[in-house]
């Protein structure tokens, strides 16, 4: 018998085995079919997968090479737009308590941010609309800080044919916006970090400027002991003193207070210095001296808010007659032998104000035993613990309780402050002066 007869006489004598392989033959084809399914869906997730690793890769390479916030956030747009077909996009950024539109594709003025925006940076959970009547399908994702805040937020507006935005689609602008999120926080610890070094640049080239200032030491005039000293603070101020040798052989003493801190103050009071030295040789008028220095402030800073406040004291070739004008600082305090303390206040306003003002002279008797005390207001204004300042009655009790020369005098006033201040550091200069009434046999 012929082999395929055979088995037709088996099949037919066996229905059931024959429905068997049949079903199983389907089961198989069922089996492999469903298995190519999968498989060509891996290759495809696999393919999204690695678009989307190259998209991430070459965003990154995009984003390093920008600098500034803005620029991040426009190159992160842009990709996203473009990688998403969206018609539209925006990017906000929290700055200075506000929400700020940092970037918008199409280009756009600035507006205010939508209730969706406002509500996704409020909770960081993304929102999504699929467009419907005529309405344009939305997505909006948080761009993520430290903490579980936010930073912003990525808009992305419209989809071709009309399309919403899928959930691996709203995964990716997560991915695009927590990238971006993190160069944005980079490049603002990068700001600080340049400016934290731009001040300390600024604070040395400052004290520099400052140091070049001050005398290097004090002078030797017959009938008087002087010596006068600075303390910094952390934060550089203006605060300034010094000596003139003046024509008739009078000793000038100055002390000054610039407003403000740092380069500006330092360069303010080198021409307040220069000002005065120049002056102060040929004029014998200090009031006049003042109103010299105060037109070359007010025509060199007409257009800034600085001004400095200044004492001029000019003690006469003897020793024996103070001739002085105080513009607008703390009043000296002259503190007699006998006991008496008087106070030289201030005779017009601080300098570079206001052109045309004008000081008046006035002038005091200093004998042996008397002492006149310079300072800045930091001396006077420095605080403890519990913000009690030192004040004028502390500054007079540690000068009248020490004896020797002025340098030990000066020590000893500084170190009742420091004792005052404790721990604390100072919050601004402190610059004093200490001159003393001497028998000419005392003169060094």
């Amino acid at each position: 018998m012929h082999p395929g007869n055979h088995n037709l006489a088996r099949d037919a004598h066996c229905p059931s085995q024959a429905v068997e392989d049949a079903t199983g033959r389907g089961e198989l084809i069922a089996r492999l079919a469903s298995q190519e399914l999968e498989i060509e869906s891996l290759c495809a997730e696999v393919l999204e997968r690695y678009e989307e690793a190259t998209f991430v890769y070459r965003l990154t390479e995009r984003i390093g090479s920008a600098l500034g916030e803005r620029a991040i956030a426009g190159l992160a747009l842009c990709e996203a737009v473009n990688v998403l077909g969206a018609g539209s996009g925006q990017l906000w950024l929290k700055i200075g308590g506000g929400l700020v539109l940092a970037a918008s594709l199409p280009e756009m003025p600035a507006t205010a941010p939508s209730l969706s925006v406002q509500e996704v940076v409020a909770t960081g959970r993304s929102s999504a609309l699929n467009g419907s009547l005529g309405a344009q399908a939305s997505a909006v994702v948080a761009l993520p800080a430290d903490a579980g805040s936010t930073l912003g937020a990525l808009v992305l507006k419209g989809r071709p044919e009309g399309r919403g935005y899928l959930t691996g689609e709203i995964k990716l602008m997560t991915t695009v916006a927590a990238l971006t999120a993190a160069f944005i926080r980079n490049d603002r610890l990068a700001e600080t970090a340049r400016g934290a070094e731009a001040r300390l640049r600024d604070g040395e080239i400052a004290r520099v400027i400052h140091r070049g200032l001050l005398p290097h030491h004090d002078p030797l005039f017959a009938g008087l002991d002087v010596s006068g000293g600075f303390l910094a603070a952390d934060g550089l101020g203006g605060d300034y003193y010094g000596y003139v040798a003046m024509v008739d052989g009078s000793l000038g003493i100055a002390i000054a207070d610039v407003s403000g801190h740092g380069v500006g103050a330092a360069l303010y009071m080198a021409i307040a210095k220069g000002a005065l030295q120049s002056e102060a040789r040929d004029i014998l008028s200090a009031g006049d001296v003042l109103g010299r220095i105060n037109e070359v402030l007010a025509s060199d800073f007409s257009a800034t808010d600085m001004f400095a406040t200044l004492v001029f004291a000019r003690f006469l070739p003897d020793g024996r007659r103070i001739v002085w004008s105080n513009a607008g600082h703390n009043a000296p305090l002259l503190l007699r032998g006998n006991g008496g303390i008087e106070m030289l206040k201030p005779c017009g306003p601080a300098l570079g104000i206001v052109s045309g003002a004008r000081w008046r002279d006035l002038d005091e008797r200093f004998a042996p035993g008397d002492m006149l005390l310079l300072y800045t207001d930091g001396l006077i204004d420095a605080r403890d613990a519990a913000e009690r300042p030192f004040g004028s009655e502390r500054l007079i009790a540690a000068a009248l309780c020490s004896t020797g020369t002025a340098s030990a005098i000066r020590e000893n006033i500084l170190e009742a402050l420091s004792r005052h201040v404790g721990a604390a550091p100072f919050a601004d200069d402190v610059t004093l002066v200490v001159v003393r009434g001497v028998p000419l046999e005392e003169e060094a």
